[in-house]
């Protein structure tokens, strides 16, 4: 991690020492990122997997965000952080337990959720998920917008999605795009009082059809089913997701070509810090109907918050 540097020019990841108009970019240095972000993120689920329904990991050792920590959570961050240590990564950590800790002087850091379903976990539901993003640091600052690589790993058997920036995103080793959602039709939605769900039930007004909607407890898994279709939107307008919550979902989702609204999307990645609402949206069909739903029912502050540029190298 410590043989290259990398630099940004007008908003794109290149390779090289100094700052000019263009570079060739070196994009080993990105898939070995999505790959260190595969296999850790790997074993940190058959860790979790592995202690399944033994009570004393679901035990709750504090809280965050208005959250509860649990063992299981503590313990899957540890093993990460010396995972990334052992793999040789040598930049920033920022975990949902730890906060931000300092590994190495490499101009990356790595933003995770060690468990992203703790609830589900706790009551034996099997959905819930390991989720790394790698960032890149520049001028000692780094925003969800500088995600470059990231892992989203089920805790139950399921073939781990991931993404390098301009590379693609993958579920195990094959490439997967964004389509339109299957006959299915499921609408994954979070809200938690009555103008929050207007936008859903607007929404459902606008389409044509018939509708599921769910909410299944675990945010980057649900933002990656939308980004691959399987869903046809995932919403969250609760303002509440964080960093460490949503930027390898996303990260996917966007890399697959699906739309993606952010709220706040120069949070910074060296904090858990919030990035509000989220959507991902399938196509940009739905995306149009999504931006219409916020906007008639008093959220039109968020139906300009798209991600129209998602850089590729």
């Amino acid at each position: 991690m410590n043989k290259f540097s990398i630099i940004y020019v007008h908003g794109h990841l290149v390779g090289g020492e100094e700052l000019v108009e263009s570079i060739d970019v070196d994009k080993s240095i990105l898939e070995d990122l999505r790959k260190l972000a595969v296999r850790v993120a790997g074993e940190a689920a058959a860790y979790i997997r592995d202690r399944y329904g033994i009570s004393e990991f679901t035990e709750v050792v504090g809280f965050h965000s208005g959250d509860e920590g649990m063992k299981i959570d503590y313990e899957s961050e540890g093993v990460i952080l010396e995972l990334l240590k052992r793999e040789g990564f040598r930049g920033l950590f920022v975990g949902e337990e730890r906060g931000l800790i300092k590994i190495g002087d490499d101009p990356f850091v790595a933003v995770v959720d060690p468990l992203d379903g703790s609830r589900n976990y706790a009551s034996l539901v099997p959905w819930s998920n390991v989720s790394i993003a790698f960032g890149y640091i520049r001028g000692g600052h780094a925003s969800l917008f500088d995600i470059v690589a990231g892992a989203v790993a089920p805790v139950f058997p399921w073939p781990i999605s991931s993404f390098a920036r301009g590379l693609g995103a993958y579920e195990g080793g094959r490439r997967l795009y964004a389509r339109e959602a299957g006959p299915t039709k499921i609408v994954m939605a979070y809200v938690e009082n009555l103008d929050q769900a207007r936008v859903v039930h607007r929404y459902l007004e606008l389409v044509t059809g018939k509708r599921s909607v769910r909410a299944l407890g675990s945010a980057a898994l649900e933002a990656v089913w939308a980004g691959f279709g399987r869903a046809e939107v995932f919403l969250d307008i609760r303002g509440r997701l964080r960093v460490v919550d949503i930027a390898a979902g996303i990260g996917i989702a966007l890399e697959a070509g699906a739309w993606v609204l952010v709220e706040k999307n120069n949070a910074s990645l060296l904090s858990v810090e919030k990035v509000g609402s989220v959507v991902v949206a399938s196509s940009k069909k739905v995306a149009d109907i999504v931006s219409r739903a916020l906007s008639e029912s008093g959220f039109s502050n968020l139906s300009s918050k798209w991600v129209v540029e998602w850089k590729k190298l």
